[in-house]
């Protein structure tokens, strides 16, 4: 799950006093007094709440979110240790799920997750929560089941259409896919991640003028995207763009140097300027890529202009067990093996006598 759903996760939590367990629970600070302070006033109104109350659970998990929201993973992990150790309310087990899945241990955050559902804890962002975790983990059956829950129990929240929209897409209904983004931008109009995901979706169509829209809609919302700062650059090659499209991959990298989509582009425009060490660089960072084709063809041709012959011809042939009627791999195999293997000139036998060899 990104931050940006988590943090309509803690609001939602904290504004709802975690769900359908308030009447049971611990007593709590002032719910809507919370919601409305900024972070800082938070901690410092539940700090003191807590040397009044130490043994309130509710207070440890209360401020365990607000450090979270404040990306203090590691506090908000310890008061959400204690808020358990205190009190096994489900709506704990939830929240250290929470944490644990931004610190990227996802693995840990499914159990407790589920331990919030079958203890009867139940929220459209738990829900939500658990479609991403089974989405991380390829189980599509079980994403689209919880993706259903959340839409059932909260069919206008923005958030819960946009993941049913995600399950869709990831088990290939497009069509099903954009009409549940839209209806989430319907509700939410500044949803930068849905946004995203229509602009993605409609580059693969291709429909060029959708995909700019959202495109560059989600970037005013969210301009340090590097997904959808690739689309922009994949845009602008489009049209032809070749400089603001190196400026754009250029920006991808800056963002997020392991995103290997940008990689693989930026190899291709510098090979195209002649940047053949800099193409086979970025070549190496984009193993994804590489029994493809145009990979190998830009890795080949790099290598040949930088003079390592061997190498470009064993590139080339790769390319001709992936496509044996390729007739350029065909031809550079046939240039090169003639380069490596004819025999090199040999000086004049008289001539080295008469130098005095």
């Amino acid at each position: 799950m990104s931050r940006w759903v988590l943090s309509w996760v803690v609001v939602v939590w904290m504004l709802s006093g975690c769900g359908k367990e308030e009447g049971t629970r611990e007593q709590m600070v002032d719910l809507e007094a919370v919601a409305v302070e900024d972070p800082a006033k938070q901690l410092v109104s539940l700090s003191e709440a807590i040397e009044r109350s130490k043994r309130d659970g509710s207070l440890y998990a209360r401020r365990a979110m607000v450090l979270l929201r404040q990306d203090e993973l590691d506090k908000a992990l310890s008061d959400v240790n204690e808020a358990i150790r205190l009190s096994k309310e489900p709506a704990n087990f939830f929240v250290k799920a929470q944490v644990l899945y931004l610190m990227g241990r996802r693995e840990e955050a499914l159990p407790l997750a589920l331990q919030a559902e079958r203890n009867s804890f139940e929220s459209s962002s738990l829900y939500v929560l658990l479609t991403e975790l089974y989405l991380d983990k390829g189980e599509y059956a079980k994403a689209s089941r919880f993706a259903k829950q959340a839409l059932e129990l909260s069919p206008d929240d923005p958030y819960a259409v946009y993941y049913k929209g995600r399950v869709s897409e990831v088990t290939g209904d497009t069509v099903v896919a954009i009409r549940h983004y839209q209806q989430a931008l319907e509700f939410k109009p500044d949803f930068a991640e849905t946004h995203r995901s229509l602009a993605g979706l409609y580059l693969a169509q291709p429909d060029l003028a959708q995909a700019r829209k959202h495109t560059e809609h989600g970037l005013r919302l969210s301009p340090e995207d590097p997904e959808l700062w690739h689309y922009k650059g994949v845009l602008q090659l489009q049209s032809a763009r070749k400089d603001s499209a190196l400026a754009s991959f250029e920006k991808v990298l800056a963002l997020s140097d392991t995103m290997q989509a940008a990689h693989f582009q930026l190899a291709q425009l510098r090979h195209g300027l002649g940047e053949n060490e800099l193409a086979l660089q970025h070549l190496e960072n984009a193993p994804r890529y590489s029994k493809e084709l145009k990979y190998l063809s830009v890795r080949a041709s790099s290598l040949e202009r930088t003079g390592e012959n061997l190498a470009a011809m064993r590139t080339y042939e790769r390319m001709l067990a992936i496509e044996p009627k390729h007739t350029y791999a065909r031809q550079s195999v046939a240039r090169l093996r003639y380069r490596l293997e004819r025999p090199r000139p040999q000086l004049d036998s008289m001539a080295v006598r008469q130098r005095g060899f």
